[in-house]
């Protein structure tokens, strides 16, 4: 196919726009370095991309030779008359119950969104580089980074960008050509709210009615809008299937769109803002998509745009695409799935609740967290949906502060939550632990009484940390029905701390203490004790001392060794407190003001099977930190314990979990379903203010090995 925009055309553009660089804070951070080097290619403004001046010219006004005044007469008239800009706006198929005004019809023909117009076209203005970034070549790379970064693609691309796009919209039209001649039998109902945004709500409209799946209601509700244009502006389409709901007084989006559910006839529902559109085959792609995979809730790819060029029909500046396979613990940290991309069973709204009117921000991400609570979503690689940030004025809650409004819904979760416990950490900053929340747990709980009874063996390792470990074995003790025994190996604390740690055990059942004569290190300790145990021939768990236990937390494991017979080792969430220093070193896209899990890290690269078990949401890892492991007898006998002699302690973590894949073919798995918080290195902070660590390396050693060093 021809180039969108004619060299002719674009250099004369290029001539007349002034260029300004782009930004690279949202840049990948490997990469930023090489693009400081770089001058990036000019950037041609929106509709030119889109208008090829000679197809145009042959086309629609002989005659004409010029480019540019051929581009004016297409957006004088042309654009009205509905004339395409260019041969591949040609995909369009307008749907045969449609009905779009000739006023209208402008909003279809002159869109790439609506067109069909491939993604990799209309986002090549976007792309500084023609090579790869090595962050990720193929979609399965892509995939699993993105399920710690779901803005892994920002507004720069590279050729691997633009190779992940593609994969992406070629996935969108082989599953909208498998389901285009599929029964349309199911009713979807589509909530949209609006207040005083008459001027924009018909291009979300057209998005609606073009969808090549037809059998759909849309409810606009009208919050109270004091423009009285809004309901002429959704009433002048004349179709029976849009509804028009006038609210007299003014409920914000939360209210409104609860407001739209009570008007809700299918028994599927869908969202979508006034500033927003939806791909042609959004609603047919995910409703079947939720049918064949036996899914109560899917949501899409989105893309982001920075506000609305009405003649390119699509944004200003293209901000980045937001996508990743569903992380339930990312998702308690960040809002990363927006209403507008999901699709679900009007039937979860009886288990999960509606819309909290209460809230002002983040109504959304409320709603999405208790959604997935009780039921695990379908994560849908396609590009389905288009936000326009700043597309117009008037959302109500803009003014509140962002954090505030984050905080807002974190305690609406730990109120979900059936235990929640206050602690300070050694900074002296104030935290509170908090369990899953009580419909996910009640979710797992047929699964967990199918659990045979069996004793866990727990080895501890400790220097010279008490109060820690106290509040550790007190967690231990409050959240573990299953029959357990505690060892804790003290690696040669003071005698002024040992004198404290034999009380322990007489505060705390199956609690038994040993005694090093001095600090051999990490692993030296946990040899120790697996020297006690192992013979036993029970599974052992492997547990630092600075860790915090929540409910169900030993049984989810024990529950990934008893379904998985192949399975070496399980591990849990690692949950940070918040405003620790290291969450974004694995988890880049943190909100670091609240608590994040960071067992899946981008630092340690360790996602291998993102669908090792899709039924419970178990992950497959290369390498999990030894920070809370459960394993088998056999497992860690035939390992040896610990390669001590290959120290330093988190070097040993490596070379255990090489030995089970490798050696053993045994798999490494996380679940998402087992919470442990992780005060992030007492015992080494009490270390580190002696000067010295384990094996006697100074500060400036400590801090050349990095966070990873200091577990």
């Amino acid at each position: 196919m021809r180039s969108l925009l004619p060299y002719r055309a674009a250099k004369i553009v290029a001539e007349r726009i002034a260029i300004t660089p782009p930004s690279t804070a949202a840049t990948h951070p490997k990469v930023e370095k090489s693009l400081k080097e770089e001058v990036a290619p000019p950037r041609i403004e929106p509709a030119w991309q889109f208008f090829d001046a000679a197809w145009y010219i042959a086309r629609h006004t002989a005659g004409l030779k010029d480019p540019e005044e051929a581009y004016r007469a297409y957006l004088k008239i042309g654009m009205k008359k509905g004339h395409h800009p260019n041969p591949a706006f040609e995909n369009l198929r307008v749907p045969a119950r449609a009905k779009i005004p000739q006023t209208h019809l402008y909003r279809v023909t002159a869109s790439p969104i609506l067109c069909r117009v491939p993604p990799t076209k209309y986002l090549a203005a976007y792309q500084i580089k023609t090579r790869l970034h090595k962050l990720y070549n193929t979609f399965d790379e892509y995939r699993r980074r993105a399920t710690l970064m779901p803005d892994a693609i920002g507004p720069e691309l590279w050729e691997s960008d633009l190779r992940v796009v593609a994969y992406m919209d070629n996935s969108k039209k082989k599953l909208a050509s498998d389901y285009a001649a599929l029964p349309q039998g199911t009713l979807i109902s589509i909530i949209m709210t609006t207040r005083d945004r008459a001027a924009i709500v018909a291009d979300a409209i057209v998005s609606v009615l073009v969808q090549s799946y037809e059998n759909w209601e849309l409810i606009v509700v009208d919050d109270a809008s004091d423009n009285p244009q809004t309901e002429a502006a959704v009433r002048q389409f004349g179709d029976s299937r849009i509804k028009y709901v006038p609210l007299a007084v003014a409920t914000g989006i939360g209210g409104a769109r609860n407001v739209g559910l009570e008007h809700a006839s299918g028994p599927v529902i869908g969202y979508l803002d006034d500033d927003t559109q939806w791909d042609p085959d959004f609603l047919l792609i995910l409703l079947n998509q939720l049918h064949s995979q036996d899914a109560r809730i899917a949501y899409g790819a989105h893309v982001m745009w920075d506000k609305f060029d009405p003649d390119a029909r699509l944004g200003v500046a293209f901000k980045g695409v937001r996508f990743a396979p569903f992380n339930r613990p990312l998702l308690e940290n960040r809002d990363n799935i927006a209403p507008i991309t999901v699709l679900h069973d009007r039937e979860l709204l009886s288990d999960a609740g509606w819309f909290d009117s209460s809230l002002k921000q983040q109504v959304g991400w409320d709603f999405i967290l208790r959604m997935t609570e009780v039921a695990q979503p379908l994560a849908v690689p396609c590009l389905l949906s288009h936000s326009f940030q700043g597309h117009s004025e008037g959302k109500a809650g803009a003014d509140e502060d962002a954090t505030t409004a984050l905080r807002s819904v974190q305690s609406k979760l730990v109120g979900r939550a059936d235990w929640s416990q206050p602690f300070t950490t050694i900074d002296g900053q104030d935290h509170l632990a908090f369990s899953i929340a009580r419909p996910a747990r009640a979710l797992r709980q047929p699964k967990l009484g199918r659990l045979p009874v069996e004793p866990v063996q727990i080895v501890i390792p400790n220097y010279e940390s008490v109060p820690e470990l106290e509040m550790c074995l007190r967690s231990i003790a409050e959240h573990t029905p299953t029959p357990y025994h505690v060892l804790v190996v003290d690696n040669g604390s003071s005698e002024e701390a040992y004198a404290q740690l034999e009380k322990l055990p007489k505060r705390f059942e199956n609690v038994r203490l040993i005694n090093e004569d001095q600090n051999s290190g990490f692993s030296f300790a946990v040899n120790r004790g697996l020297a006690e145990v192992m013979n036993c021939n029970e599974k052992i768990l492997i547990l630092n001392n600075d860790t915090l236990a929540t409910p169900d937390w030993l049984d989810e494991l024990r529950y990934v060794l008893f379904k998985h017979a192949d399975v070496g080792m399980a591990v849990p969430r690692q949950v940070l407190p918040a405003d620790n220093r290291i969450t974004k070193v694995h988890m880049p896209g943190a909100v670091k003001a609240l608590e994040c899990d960071i067992n899946l890290s981008i630092h340690h690269n360790n996602i291998l099977d993102l669908e090792f078990d899709r039924e419970d949401g178990l992950v497959e890892l290369t390498y999990a930190p030894l920070f809370c492991g459960l394993l088998r007898p056999e497992t860690i006998r035939a390992a040896g314990g610990l390669d001590s002699g290959n120290a330093p302690h988190y070097r040993s973590d490596w070379i255990l979990c090489d030995f089970i894949r490798r050696h053993l073919q045994q798999r490494i798995i996380y679940t998402p379903h087992s919470k442990v918080y992780h005060l992030q290195g007492v015992a080494t902070e009490i270390r580190k203010s002696t000067g010295e660590d384990f094996l006697g390396r100074g500060k400036a050693q400590i801090a050349e090995a990095g966070p990873q060093a200091r577990r």
